[in-house]
């Protein structure tokens, strides 16, 4: 990937990062349509009118009281924003902040015509990240189906630690 283009995709992130409301794991997501032109941008957290103060999966281990989360996926809120404002998401890429598309985000991918998802993180790159893998399996979470059905449905899945953001919302 260009030097340039990287650097403006990780700015993106950057930007979107600092939206987010997440108090657990901020999130963010970027698409650039089919000509390589920014599309849209999206952040986890819950919707805007909605007070966001204490995280309600508090004391539950990683992975663990997810449905307690009120939020949307930054990968939903890119594609949304940029159906809005754009209108471009087919035959697109997006680049993820960190890590992978949980099963609802991957729908909404394929649903969004977007051909490409490039992540800075492999899902099984750490132990902490295979611990948290095997124990989503049996949930909507579960990120190697996600793969799985990314790649049944031939979306390329780029691991590119170069867009890794420097900006950390929580630390």
């Amino acid at each position: 990937m260009r030097n340039e283009k990287t650097e403006e995709i990780k700015s993106r992130l950057e930007e979107a990062l600092k939206n987010s409301t997440c108090l657990k794991h901020p999130v963010a997501a970027v698409i650039y349509d089919i000509c390589g032109d920014y599309a849209g941008s999206g952040w986890n957290g819950p919707p805007d009118f909605m007070k966001h103060d204490k995280c309600l999966r508090d004391g539950y281990p990683s992975g663990k009281g997810m449905e307690l989360c009120p939020g949307s996926h930054a990968e939903i809120m890119a594609i949304s924003n940029a159906a809005k404002y754009t209108g471009s998401t087919y035959m697109g890429t997006m680049y993820l902040s960190s890590w992978f598309p949980c099963v609802w985000c991957t729908n909404s991918i394929i649903k969004a015509g977007i051909k490409r998802v490039v992540t800075p993180d492999g899902i099984y790159e750490s132990i902490e990240k295979r611990i948290l893998a095997e124990n989503l399996r049996n949930q909507p979470y579960n990120f190697e189906m996600a793969e799985r059905v990314l790649r049944e449905k031939n979306i390329e899945i780029i691991v590119d630690k170069s867009i890794k953001p420097a900006y950390k919302k929580n630390g």
